[in-house]
């Protein structure tokens, strides 16, 4: 019976189907609710903070709603010498940036730079950590 190693040099491909946060989009709902509430409060006359109130709860509302409606992006890092790809397009210079619980993958393709937010309702927990290790696998010291 053939036995493992302890450890290996290589990490695993990772693979991942990006999805729209539903906790983001509530986010900026509450956002966009809270100024209004704020431009009601302030020292704003009435006949100019009522619509601008109005207009600062539609705007969190149709952010929310385009955020929802992003298209679902598949990402995938594989082993170290084959680059890794957002929707089958080669990508350049992957980079994750870690925020707390949220995570930022950027990357450049050609002169376009692109960049993915991970929340934790996208993403669990024991995912993130495979994200990180596939992008560190793959990143160059420097």
């Amino acid at each position: 019976m053939r036995r493992r190693p302890p450890c290996w040099n290589t990490s695993a491909p990772f693979h991942c189907e990006w999805r729209p946060s539903r906790w983001q989009a509530g986010a900026l709902r509450l956002l966009g609710l809270l100024a209004a509430v704020a431009l009601l409060n302030c020292e704003l006359q009435r006949p100019l903070a009522w619509p601008a109130a109005l207009l600062a709860a539609c705007g969190g509302l149709r952010m929310a709603r385009r955020g929802l409606r992003q298209p679902v992006r598949q990402l995938r890092v594989p082993a170290a010498p084959a680059p890794p790809s957002v929707d089958g397009i080669a990508v350049d210079a992957l980079e994750l940036l870690e925020r707390g619980p949220l995570l930022v993958l950027r990357w450049r393709e050609g002169n376009r730079r692109g960049q993915l937010l991970f929340w934790p309702d996208t993403l669990p927990r024991a995912r993130r950590r495979e994200l990180r290790l596939a992008v560190r696998a793959g990143a160059v010291s420097r």
